[in-house]
């Protein structure tokens, strides 16, 4: 008997679930995609979800035996006050409250409803494939799908919506749809899709994905599902602590980005530095076209958003636009104070780095921004092609140990943005010992 009494002593105990209830009544619109959500969300590993329409089910005496309550709802739900005030206490004394899709249209008669779940649906401009990106990369539901993924999706725009009051996880990549269509009444170019917030003790998660029946089939969004569920019950950590200071750029901040002196020309890569310059963690471009947003970060030039490859709390490195005129310019962090004017030459060289051989005659490849002009045209943000070369429109003047040498080519080196290529003859008589390396544009 003292052996049994041992071994189950010894037997791991199992958790019990943590209790979902997953309302989806529908006062407005119905979603078809609401009997597909229902079907994907059994079976979650440490999580058991009660799928209702029956709002009687939201009251204290009822959610007593939940830790999470999530909505898939539209139009005004006939809440009792009694309600209201039972669903407000049940997250502010420590439960999760969560949301998908057209949770945000919902309940526009309760203010508090609206605070509560961190804003309210002001139409949806696009049906079609985007990219969204994560803003955040360590939450629990973003940090599996970082750096960014595409998805067809009914797009939603919010209104009594501020990032000082929420977390923000994913963001629409506005370079993946157009901003003129109709019905876009955003004017900043921030589209938050998916977010976070603190509600007393509790927690509150949304995602404005959830449309089609195929996100709800799609393992990205269901992992993205099952984590914040697991997050709004207290399983898994995750800050949900909004990050609205703005960003402050630093006076003489854009820089070249090959000398980190001044020296900016169209189409050069150049780095900015300041403090608070992104919301979200460090972050780096993957793919091409450089996309506008990089983990909630947006600059503009002249009003107009510039391509970035990579974003820190202290630094961005961007392509300035090959259509910027000489003279001055004014460069703004989206959401942040007042723009820092810098001065535009049509060419600013700067050397990042030479390959090759540095003895008499020997090839060398240098290679380095703010060139100027090229021929062909290359679109900002986009990888200059192999066939045709694009190069420069006026040649640059090289030296080697003060002697001149002889240009083979120079343009802008396939593959890469921004990055321009120089092939050069190393001249006669150059030592080892004398081999500075000048790079001029006449």
């Amino acid at each position: 008997m003292r052996g049994l009494v041992f071994a189950l002593l010894a037997w791991p105990l199992l958790a019990a679930p943590k209790r979902v209830l997953y309302v989806t009544h529908s006062a407005g619109f119905h979603h078809d995609s609401i009997a597909v959500s229902r079907q994907s969300l059994q079976g979650f590993e440490g999580l058991e979800v009660v799928a209702t329409e029956d709002l009687s089910l939201i009251s204290a005496d009822n959610l007593r035996d939940f830790d999470v309550l999530f909505f898939f709802t539209s139009g005004e739900l006939a809440l009792s006050e009694r309600q209201k005030q039972d669903l407000l206490a049940f997250v502010r004394d420590g439960k999760g409250f969560g949301g998908a899709h057209s949770a945000t249209d919902t309940l526009y008669g309760w203010p508090e409803y609206g605070d509560l779940i961190g804003g309210y649906f002001d139409g949806h401009p696009w049906a079609l494939e985007a990219g969204v990106r994560i803003e955040d990369t360590e939450h629990p539901a973003s940090r599996h799908l970082a750096p960014s993924f595409r998805i067809i999706e009914e797009f939603y725009q919010f209104r009594a919506w501020s990032r000082d009051r929420v977390r923000v996880l994913m963001t629409l990549d506005t370079g993946t749809v157009d901003l003129r269509a109709p019905g876009v009444n955003r004017t900043d170019g921030d589209f938050g899709l998916a977010w976070v917030k603190n509600y007393g003790r509790g927690r509150v998660f949304y995602t404005a994905l959830g449309h089609f029946d195929d996100t709800w089939r799609d393992p990205r969004f269901l992992t993205t599902i099952r984590n914040a569920l697991l997050w709004l019950a207290g399983d898994l950590p995750g800050d949900a602590t909004p990050r609205p200071a703005p960003p402050v750029l630093a006076p003489g901040g854009v820089v070249n980005a090959a000398t980190f002196r001044e020296g900016a020309s169209p189409g050069a890569l150049v780095s900015i530095f300041g403090s608070r310059l992104t919301s979200g963690p460090a972050q780096a471009a993957v793919s091409l076209p450089l996309p506008a947003t990089l983990a909630g970060t947006m600059v503009t030039v002249n009003g107009a958003p510039i391509p970035l490859l990579y974003v820190s709390s202290t630094q961005i490195n961007a392509q300035l636009p090959f259509e910027l005129a000489p003279g001055t310019a004014d460069l703004a962090i989206a959401g942040g104070g007042a723009p820092e004017r810098f001065r535009v030459q049509a060419a600013a060289p700067g050397i990042f780095a030479v390959a090759g051989d540095r003895r008499p005659g020997g090839a060398l490849s240098i290679y380095a921004t703010g060139l100027g002009a090229v021929a062909p045209a290359v679109a900002t943000g986009a990888a200059a092609p192999l066939a045709p070369l694009s190069r420069t429109v006026t040649e640059p003047v090289v030296t080697i140990g003060g002697a001149r040498a002889v240009v083979r080519f120079s343009g802008l080196a396939p593959g890469f943005v921004g990055l321009y290529q120089v092939d050069v003859v190393v001249p006669p008589g150059v030592t080892a010992e004398d081999s500075a390396i000048s790079l001029t544009v006449p």
